[in-house]
This record gives C-alpha cells, sequence and structure tokens, in this order.
C-alpha cells in the first residue's frame, strides 16, 4: 500500500517536470563586441571588459565572467 502511494507520488511528479514549459537562452542580436564597449562589469562596475565566447562577456578587472541574454520559459499560443 505504502509503495503504491510512493509510486503515484513520483509518476505526479515526473508528469508535472514534463508538461512544464521549457526554459530557453534568448541571446541579444548585437554582436558581442559591441557590447562589450557598452556595458559595464556588474561586480566591479569597471569598464574594462572583453568578450571570452559567442554571449560571455568577462572583465578584466575583477575577473568576473557573465551572459549577456536573457532566460525565460517559453510562451504557449
Amino acid at each position: 500500500m505504502i509503495f503504491a502511494v510512493v509510486a503515484v507520488g513520483l509518476l505526479i511528479f515526473v508528469a508535472s517536470k514534463a508538461f512544464k514549459s521549457p526554459t530557453l537562452f534568448y541571446a541579444t542580436e548585437e554582436p558581442i563586441d559591441i557590447l562589450a564597449k557598452r556595458l559595464s562589469c556588474p561586480k566591479c562596475r569597471s569598464r574594462r571588459l572583453k568578450p571570452t565566447g559567442r554571449y560571455t562577456i568577462s572583465c578584466e578587472n575583477c575577473g568576473f565572467t557573465f551572459s549577456v541574454g536573457v532566460v525565460t520559459k517559453r510562451q504557449s499560443d
């Protein structure tokens, strides 16, 4: 009996996770090198930033690395 209750609870948990809308990363439309010139470091407010990847910028002053873009849930139509 206890096993059945645990199994039903597990199925409900898995089903709720399966039908949840996915989280997506939407990158900016501007090139990363232009954004690196316009932004400042969120940690130390320095403007000495360098692009380190397609969507990441690193601060030359404190070494903090951050991503540019938005993480949101997909809107259902």
